[in-house]
């Protein structure tokens, strides 16, 4: 080194992800993670998703409403992703995008489409999570954790799409016509379904909400959940997750039920699942998230 030079330590890379992850601002500004929101249009007004409405007021905005007269969601759009990216590369020429899945929202397509105005000034990674919800947020929290560790911008894709295979996530709705409405169901399976009483079990297949078995009654509905979640030995993390953060009747008892499974875990919290999931189980959907890592993922 020459004299009276110093030794200048690389700069950290800067962590992208949406709302969909149900990060609070707070904790972003506190691990240097940019939350871009996702837009809400209803009845004429626009709302940014924990900005301007969060998890309790966009679940109040929809109780009441019929799946076809829902809020038009929207992914943070590409000349927002340019706009984050131009401020993030005065400071850093690296970044990370953490991003939902891009079979439930365009934020992936619009974060990679804005990336290429980039290319050969900023190395800017997109990384589709496969997930959404508590999934995405795990994943967050596991990249920013690296990146105040020293990680570099490839390191930190390459441990957390590690992580990504041990997140899980089901659920169950009564609201079939949301099912319908997003694709989860054709139109004339809702119809029959709710003539018949059936409530959907789905999953989290390869990115995509699936329903993958009917049964008949909410009892039934709720012991497949924790059938589920009994699969697991150990997770990390399990909560239950629906769209209204306040306990339903059917919440308290499913967290009963996954009490006596898992005694060691203690507290199971509720978790809102977002505006982007809760387009597609409605009001009365409700779900287990899991994240349990096994040997050689940690």
């Amino acid at each position: 080194m020459r004299p009276g030079a110093t030794h200048r330590l690389p700069r950290q890379p800067r962590i992208i992800t949406d709302s969909t992850a149900q990060i609070s601002q707070a904790w972003a500004r506190d691990h240097r993670v940019v939350v871009l929101a996702q837009h809400i249009h209803l009845d004429g007004k626009a709302y940014r998703e924990g900005i301007d409405i969060d998890d309790a007021g966009f679940a109040a905005l929809v109780h009441h409403r019929a799946a076809n007269d829902w809020p038009i969601i929207e992914a943070p759009s590409i000349d927002e992703y340019i706009e984050t990216y131009h401020h993030i590369i005065s400071e850093t020429p690296e970044i990370v995008v953490i991003a939902p899945s891009d079979k439930l929202t365009r934020s992936a397509q619009n974060a990679r489409t804005a990336a290429e105005l980039f290319r050969g000034r900023a190395s800017i990674s997109v990384f589709d999570s496969q997930t959404i919800g508590l999934g995405l947020n795990v994943l967050v929290r596991r990249a920013a954790s690296l990146n105040e560790n020293g990680h570099s911008g490839d390191n930190i894709i390459k441990l957390t799409r590690g992580l990504a295979p041990c997140l899980y996530g089901a659920f169950i709705t009564q609201d079939l016509d949301h099912l319908a409405r997003s694709g989860c169901l054709r139109p004339a399976q809702a119809e029959l379904g709710k003539l018949l009483g059936i409530i959907p079990f789905l999953s989290i297949e390869e990115g995509q909400i699936v329903a993958i078995e009917k049964v008949r009654s909410l009892d039934r509905a709720l012991e497949k959940l924790v059938e589920f979640a009994a699969e697991f030995e150990s997770p990390q993390e399990l909560a239950v997750v629906q769209l209204n953060p306040h306990p339903a009747p059917q919440t308290e008892l499913l967290i009963e039920m996954l009490r006596g499974v898992f005694p060691a875990l203690g507290h199971i919290p509720i978790r809102p699942c977002g505006a982007t999931v809760g387009s597609i189980i409605g009001p009365t959907g409700i779900g287990v998230m899991i994240y349990e890592e096994v040997d050689g993922q940690r």
